[in-house]
């Protein structure tokens, strides 16, 4: 259950697009990845058995591929102690090898973690706890209370939406962060997690593209890799995927206005191709439009080719007149496998002791 610095931990919500992505992955790349998987908040339309119904349908086989996960169930915090209960002993009972994700300074989720630690627990250790202080004797009183050791525990020290910062910026917040974590070398897995993916699509013009750049990786490859025979233990490297940690749960669908837009990560930056308001034209005609400028027109410079994942394959049959690549939930799909295969390539071609 152990994994070093080679290692990958996309932080995914927990959506249909999501999961689908998990089972497109490669088989040769699933012993390299444990998925963090954020159960998303309620909407008060939906019963909290309703919401854990929908969150769990397909997770089971969605995730059997991977070694274990982790579930963290912070976002429906509203919903009390019962709330994460629901959803650990859900995953439980679907027999979904997990670890469950709680906090220093949570309190509605504690219990039910300890509860369900056959697989160990994580602790998510945020930007805002760290700034707050005392974070060292914090995670001690933490321990003790709970009669754990570090070796029980996986740490994630999580900073957060970093999408205005530059790497030399998250570098420093990233160190001083990791600072802060006593025992380095004890904890079973030691994790860094960042998310420099921009929160809306609104900086990109209509029929355009803009490349941001995938500002946490450079950073940890820059300026934690690079440096790994100067650190204690060098932190295997997680990040959002191609979501912001805000998400998109509030967004309406009847009552607000969405572009056509396809997120597709490059060597350094993700690129995004925005078209135009899916109410002037429909998606199932503007979806398959910016697949062939991605694969033939103008932008296939960034495009990987259809051998590199499931998620390129897919592009291609789009840009290529397949039926079904209408949807924004399908390219949610493409452009995270596609996402999560890249950062695999990427961890591939570094220096490993």
């Amino acid at each position: 259950m152990t994994f070093g610095p080679n290692h990958y931990v996309p932080v995914l919500k927990v959506k249909r697009g999501e999961k689908a992505a998990l089972r497109s992955i490669a088989s040769s790349l699933h012993a390299q990845i444990t998925p963090l998987l954020q159960i998303v908040e309620r909407t008060p339309d939906k019963s909290l058995e309703r919401h854990v119904e929908t969150a769990f349908k397909d997770l089971a086989t969605s995730v059997q591929p991977y070694a274990r996960c982790f579930i963290d169930a912070r976002e429906i915090e509203p919903d009390g102690p019962t709330g994460a209960e629901a959803v650990f002993a859900r995953a439980a009972s679907e027999g979904i090898v997990f670890t469950p994700v709680t906090g220093v300074t949570r309190s509605v989720d504690v219990a039910a973690a300890l509860d369900h630690r056959t697989h160990g627990i994580a602790l998510r250790v945020t930007r805002s706890e760290v700034e707050a202080g005392n974070i060292p004797s914090r995670i001690e009183a933490f321990l003790s209370l709970q009669g754990l050791v570090p070796s029980d525990v996986d740490v994630i020290v999580d900073v957060g939406a970093v999408e205005e910062m530059i790497p030399e910026g998250i570098a420093a917040l990233v160190s001083t962060c990791l600072a802060e974590i006593p025992h380095h070398n004890d904890w079973r897995t030691l994790t860094v997690s960042a998310c420099a993916f921009p929160m809306s699509m609104g900086g990109v013009e209509r029929h355009s593209h803009d490349l941001v750049e995938r500002a946490e990786w450079v950073a940890w490859k820059d300026s934690l890799h690079a440096v790994r025979d100067d650190l204690a233990r060098l932190p295997a490297f997680s990040d959002y995927a191609i979501q912001h940690p805000k998400g998109v749960e509030g967004f309406d669908p009847r009552i607000m206005q969405v572009s056509a837009a396809v997120r597709y990560t490059t060597d350094l930056h993700w690129l995004l191709v925005k078209g135009e308001s899916t109410r002037s034209t429909r998606p199932g005609t503007q979806f398959p439009q910016i697949a062939t400028r991605l694969v033939y027109g103008h932008l296939q410079s960034y495009f990987a080719g259809a051998a590199h994942c499931a998620g390129c394959r897919g592009i291609k049959d789009a840009a290529d007149g397949a039926p079904k690549y209408g949807a924004p939930e399908v390219w949610r799909k493409l452009g995270t496998i596609h996402h999560i295969s890249k950062v695999m390539q990427d961890l591939g071609a570094l220096t490993w002791p």
